[in-house]
């Protein structure tokens, strides 16, 4: 009876140690899933920076930029009704107050793996509006990212207004980060100048009044006011061009001149180590305009045929030299946004990650470290007993003999 009590004390401490490792493995990281209870607000203090006359369209003198100072909440919560055993489905609204404006929400709509924080591929992913879907969403989000990162480490982060994901390196760990009692991790997140997504760029800039496009009558006036009197070269051509190339250039003048838009970023992000949780950042992201000059160029080409005519000659040569330029043109800067979560924001969200980090511990250390402790005393017990019923049988035998 000793023996086999002790077999069996030695075969539940080992399950019990394959327990442990199946818990460390794979039980405890299914456990840590986005909770469907998510109410995280993050408080901004910042400016806007506008490069760009809002009644004009036209570029402000240097050093008479306007300046703009604002506040904004942006409060990432869970969809709960939208949740299902697998993806969680977050809402993420920004709402700022500028000068004392109160500015319609920007909204996104995240479906998010409950288990990596990872973007799902989904329709139920969309930026602004439930129209501009961008179902191609991959990566980490900003808001959560993943937890048991190091310095040296690198994490692939989606930016929405860009559609693109890049990879952002964790360049430092702080201590006591802001007198908190956490480690902090800071993340690079600057990234550079991308286009816009063009369904962004339409319900984010748009809706402030940026043009997508302009005619060709609004570009001749721009250009006119730049000392280029396109409209009257044009005019000045009929009388010398060919009618094929005429018609090339009325065809070419009835066409938008499409105006692409960038943004650069210079952001820092900063989250708990062992949750991932963002308990700090600084947002520093400038927009910039670009003219897309494929059909004026083309246009260019066109007129440059007749620069040896004695009637247009002068003014063609003045028109290539502008060509020149405005197709070496720098993106023009629109407007800049540099935001940083306030101090007292930064204290509420670590206290946040604070209580979450012992809930982390106790499923990814203590319970199967105490399975793991369990397992090896059953183990231990069970061999004691094994070798003294082993000893005890022999001496039975001895003593018979």
């Amino acid at each position: 009876m000793v023996k086999q009590g002790s077999i069996a004390f030695g075969v539940v401490g080992v399950v019990l140690i394959v327990v442990a490792i199946v818990w460390w493995v794979a039980i405890g990281p299914s456990l840590i899933k986005l909770p469907s209870n998510i109410d995280s607000p993050m408080n901004f203090d910042g400016k806007m920076t506008q490069f760009i006359d809002s009644a004009t369209q036209q570029p402000l003198p240097a050093g008479q930029e306007l300046v703009i100072p604002f506040t904004a909440v942006r409060t990432f919560s869970s969809l709960a009704d939208q949740y299902t055993s697998s993806v969680a489905v977050c809402k993420d609204s920004t709402v700022i107050n500028m000068a004392g404006t109160e500015l319609p929400p920007q909204v996104f709509q995240d479906p998010l793996d409950r288990k990596t924080r990872k973007f799902i591929q989904s329709d139920q992913s969309w930026a602004y509006t439930s129209q501009v879907v961008l179902n191609d969403r991959v990566g980490h989000y900003g808001p959560l990212f993943p937890g048991g990162l190091k310095v040296g480490d690198k994490v692939s982060a989606f930016f929405d207004d860009v559609s693109t994901a890049y990879d952002l390196p964790v360049v430092e760990k702080i201590g006591n980060f802001e007198d908190t009692g956490i480690t902090a991790l800071k993340i690079d997140a600057a990234i550079p100048a991308t286009e816009y997504n063009p369904g962004v760029a339409q319900a984010f800039l748009g809706s402030q009044g940026l043009p997508m496009e302009l005619t060709f009558e609004q570009l001749t006036a721009q250009l006119k006011a730049k000392g280029l009197d396109l409209g009257g070269l044009l005019t000045g051509l009929a009388t010398v061009a060919a009618p094929a190339d005429l018609q090339s250039l009325m065809a070419i003048t009835q066409q938008p001149v499409k105006l692409k838009y960038y943004m650069e970023g210079k952001d820092i992000v900063y989250i708990e180590q062992k949750t991932g949780a963002t308990v700090g950042a600084t947002l520093n992201r400038t927009t910039t305009m670009q003219m897309d000059t494929s059909n004026l160029l083309q246009a260019f080409g066109i007129i440059g045929k007749y620069a040896s005519d004695p009637t247009v000659g002068p003014a063609i040569q003045g028109v290539m030299q502008a060509a020149g330029q405005l197709a070496q043109a720098a993106p023009q800067k629109v407007f800049n946004q540099n935001m940083s979560i306030i101090k007292t924001s930064e204290a509420s969200l670590a206290a946040d990650a604070k209580k979450n980090i012992p809930l982390l511990a106790l499923a990814k250390l203590w319970i199967p470290l105490i399975i793991v402790i369990v397992g090896l005393i059953l183990l231990i017990v069970g061999g004691y007993l094994f070798l003294r019923a082993q000893r005890v049988a022999a001496a039975t035998a001895h003593n018979q003999g």
